[in-house]
C-alpha cells in the first residue's frame, strides 16, 4: 500500500504561486508504457475528468489559482500556433485533498468575442462549459509521466512512492483551439491501484 503525506489544506491552498507552469516533456500515448490498465483508462478517457471525479466523493470542489493573459510556454507555442492565451490554472479537490492540477490556455481572441463566459468561470469548472457546448470537439491526447521528486509534489507539500502521470489534449470550437493539461495528483482515483491512502 502507498502512503501519501500531505500538509494542511490551508498550507497547500497557498503553496502554489501563479503561474506555476511547471516543467512537463510531453509523449504520444504509443511511446509511453503506461503501467496499468485502470490508469490507462483514466489517462485515455476522453469524457469529462470533472464528472467523474465528482462521482467518486461526496465533495467536490475547484480552487482558482489564477487566470490571466501570460507567455506561453516552448512547448505550448506550436499546438497554439503562438497565438496570445489566457493561462488559467487550477486545482480539482474531491474529500478536501487536491487530486489534480489543470492548466488551460484559452485564446484571448476566444474569450473576447467567441465563448465570453470563459473570462468569468472563476471556481467554476472548465469542463462544464465545454462538454455542455456540442461544437466542443477534444483532440488526441499526450501524456506524461512525473518522477516522485517532481517541482510540484514538492511546491504542494505532498510525498508518494509513485510517479505521477498526466494528459494534455486540445478542443477545437469553431476556428480556435484551447489546450488542457491535467496532472494527477496522489490519492486520485486513478491511482486506485496502487492503494493509496493519506495520513
Amino acid at each position: 500500500m502507498t502512503t501519501i503525506s500531505s500538509e494542511s489544506q490551508t498550507t497547500l491552498n497557498l503553496s502554489l504561486d501563479f503561474p506555476f507552469s511547471p516543467a512537463v516533456t510531453w509523449h504520444s500515448p504509443e511511446f509511453i508504457g503506461i503501467p496499468d490498465f485502470h490508469l490507462k483508462n483514466w489517462l485515455l478517457d476522453t469524457s469529462s475528468l470533472t464528472e467523474r471525479l465528482q462521482s467518486h466523493c461526496r465533495h467536490f470542489r475547484v480552487q482558482l489559482l489564477g487566470q490571466q493573459l501570460l507567455p506561453l510556454l516552448d512547448n505550448e507555442k506550436a499546438p497554439m500556433q503562438n497565438q496570445p492565451c489566457q493561462v488559467r490554472e487550477v486545482l480539482l479537490w474531491g474529500e478536501e485533498h487536491p487530486w489534480v492540477f489543470a492548466r488551460s490556455l484559452l485564446p484571448e481572441s476566444l474569450v473576447q468575442e467567441g465563448m465570453r463566459e470563459l473570462a468569468a468561470l472563476g471556481e467554476q469548472s472548465l469542463g462544464k462549459v465545454l462538454f455542455n457546448n456540442s461544437d466542443c470537439l477534444r483532440e488526441p491526447f499526450e501524456l506524461t509521466r512525473l518522477g516522485t521528486e517532481h517541482e510540484l509534489m514538492t511546491r504542494l507539500g505532498l510525498r508518494c512512492s509513485h510517479d505521477l502521470w498526466g494528459r494534455r489534449s486540445r478542443f477545437s470550437y469553431k476556428h480556435w483551439h484551447m489546450m488542457v493539461a491535467e496532472i494527477f495528483l496522489p490519492g486520485c482515483p486513478a491511482y486506485k491501484q496502487f492503494g493509496a491512502t493519506y495520513v
